[in-house]
C-alpha cells in the first residue's frame, strides 16, 4: 500500500458500486437527490488521521489490589510479559482507573478514549472484580455480565484477547469463565454453554434479540434463564447504535432488564468517536444524553470518562547555538 488515501478512495468506490447494485431509481427527482447525497459523501466519513497519543498512567492492578479497589485475583489474571521473564502487573491509564472507581460507586458510565487506549480493560477489570467477589459467596453459578458487540469479528477478537489472560499462571484457579454466543457456535457448544453458564457472555445485539424473542426452548431459553439478575451490560462501540438501529437496541436493553429482573443493572458504554463538536463539556453532555436514551438509565456528564494525555516530549526549549563569523 503506497498511498493510504488512494486506498481509501478505491475502497469507497468499490463499496459504492456494490451498495448501489441492488436498486435502480427510476424517478428522476429522487435519483437526483440520492446522487447529490453520494457526491457530498453523506454515506461515509472523511479520512481520519491520528497519532498514537501518550495516555497518562495512574497506577497498576497490583496497587489497586493493595488498596482494596480490586479483588486479589485480578492481579493474578491481568499480568503481562514475555516468558521466561516473570509476568508484571499491568499498568493502568488514568481513564481505566476512573472506570474502576465509577463501577465501585455502582454508577453507569461511558469511556470515550482513542483507539488502542484499553477501553476493553476499563470494563473487564470492574466486571471481573465483582464476579470474583461473588464467587466467595455460596450460590448457584450464573451469568453476571453480558457484553454486546456490533460485529462478530469484534466478539471473536475480544474472546481471543481475554483468553490469553486466562492462560496466565494461577488463572485457572480463579474459576472465571467467558463464552461467546453469537450464532457461530456448534450445537454442542450451545448446549454446553446452556448447561454450564459462563460468568461473562460475549454476543451481538441481533443474537441477543433472537434468544429473547424467537428462542430455542431447550437451549436458548436456558442461556437467558442463567442471566437472571444480570449485574453488568456493556455496549461496545456505542457510536454504532444510532437511528433505527439505535432505537432497536434501546428497546432491547429495556426488554433485557425486564426479562432478567435486573433492577440493579450497571451499564457501560465504550466509543472512540461519539462526539467531536463543541467544548469538552458540550461533547460530554451529548454523550451522556445518547447513553441515557440507549441504556434507559441516567448517565450524567460526570459519568463520561475521557482521555488524559501525558506529554511525551521535553517542554524545555533547547538552547540555540550561534556561530560567530570572524
Amino acid at each position: 500500500m503506497q498511498n493510504v488515501f488512494r486506498f481509501r478512495n478505491d475502497l469507497i468506490s468499490n463499496y459504492r458500486s456494490f451498495s448501489r447494485s441492488f436498486t435502480k431509481i427510476s424517478a428522476a427527482d429522487i435519483c437526483g437527490k440520492v446522487e447529490e447525497a453520494y457526491h457530498q459523501g453523506r454515506y461515509w466519513p472523511e479520512p481520519l488521521i491520528q497519532i498514537n497519543p501518550n495516555y497518562q498512567r495512574a497506577s497498576t492492578v497490583e496497587k489497586l489490589v493493595e488498596e482494596g479497589l480490586l479483588h486479589a485475583g485480578c492481579d493474578v489474571l491481568f499480568r503481562v510479559g514475555k516468558p521466561p521473564a516473570p509476568l508484571q502487573s499491568m499498568e493502568l491509564f488514568k481513564h481505566q482507573m476512573e472506570a474502576v472507581t465509577k463501577a465501585s460507586q455502582n454508577r453507569s458510565f461511558v469511556v470515550t478514549t482513542g483507539t488502542g487506549s484499553g477501553k476493553s480493560l476499563a470494563f473487564f477489570l470492574p466486571i471481573v472484580h465483582q464476579i470474583l467477589k461473588a464467587k466467595e459467596q455460596p450460590g448457584p453459578r450464573r451469568t453476571r455480565a453480558i457484553i454486546i458487540y456490533p460485529m462478530n469479528a469484534l466478539a471473536n477478537s475480544q474472546a481471543e484477547e481475554i483468553g490469553k489472560f486466562l492462560q496466565n499462571p494461577g488463572a485457572d484457579q480463579l474459576g472465571l469463565s467467558i463464552a461467546r454466543y453469537t450464532g457461530q457456535e456448534s450445537e454442542a457448544d450451545r448446549k454446553r454453554i446452556a448447561a454450564n453458564p459462563p460468568d461473562i457472555l460475549l454476543t451481538n445485539f441481533m443474537m441477543l434479540e433472537l434468544i429473547l424473542t424467537r428462542f430455542d426452548p431447550e437451549v436458548d431459553s436456558r442461556v437467558v434463564a442463567n442471566c437472571q439478575g444480570l449485574e453488568f451490560l456493556v455496549l461496545d462501540e456505542l457510536h454504532t447504535y444510532r437511528g433505527r438501529q439505535g432505537a432497536d437496541v434501546a428497546m432491547l436493553v429495556r426488554r433485557l432488564r425486564q426479562r432478567l429482573q435486573a433492577s440493579n443493572l450497571l451499564c457501560i458504554g465504550t466509543s472512540a468517536t461519539m462526539s467531536s463538536t463543541g467544548s469538552v463539556e458540550d461533547r460530554k453532555r451529548t454523550v451522556a444524553s445518547v447513553a441515557s436514551k440507549l441504556f434507559g438509565t441516567r448517565v450524567t456528564e460526570d459519568d463520561v470518562i475521557g482521555e488524559t494525555l501525558q506529554r511525551a516530549t521535553n517542554p524545555v526549549p533547547m538552547p540555540t547555538s550561534t556561530t560567530r563569523i570572524p
